[in-house]
């Protein structure tokens, strides 16, 4: 049995080397990909900015990225 767990959501996750289960894991390659387009668009824009205007979006936010950028912005270092 695998003791490694999703650091959002404690869900068992495959490789010892991924932080995240399969759904935050994708999650986090998408907010990725929109945070390169974010950048394109607005030429300069702090990560921790990105992630925040994502959380003032609400609803708007789907709860997986909702989730990842919530564990980015407030308990990881990003900068």
């Amino acid at each position: 049995m695998n003791d490694i767990k999703c650091k959002i959501c404690q869900d068992e996750i495959d490789k010892s080397s991924d932080k995240f289960c399969s759904n935050h894991k994708l999650a986090k390659a998408k907010l990725q990909n929109g945070y390169e387009l974010w950048l394109k668009a607005y030429d300069s824009l702090p990560y921790d900015d990105f992630l925040q205007q994502l959380l003032d979006l609400g609803d708007l936010v789907g709860a997986l990225v909702k989730d990842l950028a919530e564990f980015e912005l407030y308990f990881i270092e990003t900068k």
